[in-house]
Order: C-alpha cells, then sequence, then structure tokens
C-alpha cells in the first residue's frame, strides 16, 4: 500500500511539474509576443517621424539629413520610370489633369476630361 502511494505522490509531483513549466512556456511565449508588439510598434513610430522630417525638409535648400536628397532624388528616378512604362504601353497624358490614360477611352477615369 505503501508503495502505490509513493508512487501516487510522484506522478502527481511530475504532473504538477509538467503544468507549471508549460504555464512558465505560454507566459514566456506571450510576453515575447508583447516585446515583439512592442518593438514593432516603436519601428512604425521611427517611420513616421522619419516622413514628418522629410515632409519638413523636402522644399528646404540645406538639410542637416542626406537622405532627404537620396529620398527626392529616388523620388525623381520612380517618376521617370512610371512615365516610361506608360509610354510602353501606349499611355498618353490626359490634356486636362497629366494623368496616364489609354489612348481608346474617351474620357479620362481620374478628371473626366475628354480624351481627344
Amino acid at each position: 500500500m505503501d508503495f502505490i502511494y509513493k508512487a501516487k505522490e510522484t506522478i502527481t509531483k511530475a504532473g504538477k511539474g509538467a503544468a507549471d513549466k508549460a504555464k512558465e512556456i505560454s507566459d514566456v511565449a506571450k510576453m515575447k509576443m508583447e516585446l515583439k508588439s512592442k518593438e514593432d510598434f516603436i519601428e512604425r513610430q521611427y517611420i513616421e517621424i522619419g516622413k514628418k522630417v522629410f515632409e519638413t525638409e523636402k522644399d528646404a535648400e540645406s538639410s542637416a539629413f542626406e537622405e532627404v536628397f537620396v529620398i527626392k532624388q529616388t523620388m525623381e528616378e520612380i517618376k521617370a520610370l512610371n512615365t516610361e512604362i506608360a509610354q510602353a504601353k501606349g499611355f498618353v497624358k490626359c490634356a486636362g489633369c497629366g494623368a496616364d490614360i489609354d489612348p481608346d477611352v474617351a474620357f479620362c477615369p481620374a478628371c473626366g476630361a475628354k480624351n481627344e
């Protein structure tokens, strides 16, 4: 009888230990998820600050941030590439708003101007 009691006690302790370890693992996983969420939030805030700095500095003759000029240059390159893509697709410029439109449409989908 004593053997059965000791075996039951050992199994109970092992089960409790396993349950405690599982809870610990679960708690750590939850904390890691919360940590990642907060790190991602900070990263988004950095991006927003960067956008605000760019908007403030983009028209300035000089800036303390070289990246402002790199972004402006890259935006111009993007604009040129979009123009090349539109031309390759055979698009024309809308006389009303300057949007790239299919030459077969009667009216500009952006502003409604008649396509000549």
